[in-house]
């Protein structure tokens, strides 16, 4: 990894997922207006459906073959083989039990053959996984974010191509099927020349007892993020869901962004040494420092967000969004200590603290759910992260000899409570105007703390240069 700029790198990586939401929002245009509300409808069941199954060939190989790769490159070869053998196995299985699962369905709302080209969609993309596996183990960050932009465009091209060449359900579904051939020969052209070639046979039984603790967490995470919209469902009106609906995207997006940075972590924490790299720190700082600000921006705009995307009857939705930006910044806390520990071979210890985390999630939703709908599976979303920041930060310090640092960490939450103040005393100024205010009075406290410096921000500036590829 030597030469590499992982600040370089990791903005390349941010650059090219956005660019690649964008590219799906730009999606979910074309299949609405194409399709129409009943086709969609047809659509959605088959992709919906196919998508129950996605953990099921995410047995945590990927994280195994990235440890293997950045612990020993080219001795891991072995590492890749099996898991390429193994990724084979679990898509073929995947291809067809999600048909033979939707034929004995009691309903149809969709041929089962939409289901089938779903299924095979989903199994042809997880081909790409042990490729992407291996770029993020050589931390290669950049060609990781060109395989996943190529495998972006592609998805929208087909689209395109789809919808100008007839825009039937399964002409939409086909063009899915060639995306993801497409991504998969695009992630091994980019990843070919960094694949490690040596190394020892290694048995599928072996390998998958290796991914089984990742493949559990994997599971866990899946459950923990998606149990308040399966509460909610049961314990709440359909308003209150739809409300919670739009108002989890934008803070969605907002850890999908944090994890990504902390993800970059997971090569530099697996090599075999005993110290805790310099960039471990600067991430926790870096994300410690910036997560309040992105919860005050996402609080303050929250009504004027939700207005200019849904339209203004989900405006009332504003509070919730508010509450889960929080929760979106105490994520931002722990995704590089859950990162850490795995990547140290601690992942059975983080799952029992995600486990921790998916009994408060669930009992604070069983509570809060009957009492203030939305608002109050937000706040036990909000609740589980917190308790997710605190035996994170625990198991660290036990587990790596390394205590989270807690000054960066209580002066911007101080400082984001600061700003909070603030935005309420000026809120009948404007919610623009309040929020600018707030920004202002927290980045001030953060410089004046000395957590963020000049030379923070010209680092970051000239990381965004050089992934532009300009001079620094």
């Amino acid at each position: 990894m030597a030469g590499i700029s992982l600040g370089r790198v990791t903005t390349l990586l941010v650059a090219a997922r956005a660019a690649g939401y964008t590219l799906a929002l730009g999606n979910s245009i074309i299949l609405a207006r194409v399709l129409g509300v009943d086709r969609l409808g047809a659509y959605a069941y088959a992709m919906g459906l196919a998508a129950l199954f996605g953990l099921l060939p995410n047995m945590g190989l990927a994280t195994v073959l990235t440890r293997s790769v950045a612990r020993d490159g080219q001795a891991s070869g072995g590492t890749l083989r099996a898991a390429v053998r193994a990724q084979l196995l679990l898509a073929a299985g995947v291809a067809v039990l999600i048909p033979a699962v939707a034929a004995i369905l009691p309903g149809q709302p969709a041929p089962v053959g939409y289901v089938a080209l779903a299924g095979a969609q989903l199994a042809v993309g997880t081909l790409s996984w042990p490729y992407l596996a291996v770029l993020g183990g050589r931390a290669r960050y950049d060609r990781l974010a060109a395989a996943e932009l190529v495998a972006a465009v592609a998805g929208t091209a087909s689209l395109v191509i789809a919808a100008l060449t007839g825009g039937s359900v399964a002409a939409f579904l086909w063009a899915h099927v060639v995306a993801s051939g497409v991504a998969v020969a695009g992630a091994r052209w980019v990843a070919g020349p960094l694949l490690p070639r040596g190394g020892g046979t290694i048995g599928l039984g072996a390998l998958f007892r290796q991914a089984t603790p990742f493949g559990a967490t994997a599971a866990a995470q899946s459950l923990y993020t998606r149990l308040d919209v399966l509460l909610l469902g049961q314990l709440a009106s359909t308003a209150a869901l739809g409300l919670y609906n739009v108002a989890y995207k934008p803070a969605n997006l907002a850890v999908f962004f944090g994890g990504t940075v902390a993800g970059t972590l997971f090569p530099l924490m697996a090599q075999p040494r005993a110290e805790i790299p310099p960039a471990f720190r600067r991430a926790v700082r870096g994300l410690a420092a910036t997560g309040p600000g992105m919860a005050l921006a996402l609080t303050g705009l929250a009504g004027p967000l939700l207005y200019a995307l849904y339209g203004a009857e989900f405006t009332a939705a504003a509070p919730i969004l508010a509450v889960l930006a929080w929760s979106a910044a105490a994520n931002w806390l722990y995704a590089p200590l859950s990162v850490a520990l795995q990547a140290r071979g601690h992942e059975g210890a983080w799952l029992g603290c995600l486990t921790a985390g998916l009994a408060a999630n669930a009992l604070g939703n069983l509570w809060a759910i009957p009492r203030w709908e939305a608002l109050g599976a937000a706040g036990a979303t909000l609740l589980s992260e917190v308790v997710l920041v605190g035996l994170g930060a625990l198991l660290v310090w036990r587990r790596l000899g390394t205590a989270a640092p807690l000054r960066p960490v209580a002066t911007s939450l101080g400082g984001g409570a600061v700003g909070l103040g603030v935005w309420w005393a000026l809120a009948t100024a404007g919610p623009v105007t309040a929020t600018l205010a707030a920004l202002a009075v927290q980045a001030a406290l953060l410089g004046l703390a000395r957590i963020v410096t000049a030379e923070d921000v010209a680092s970051v500036i000239g990381w965004v240069r050089q992934a532009a590829g300009r001079p620094v």
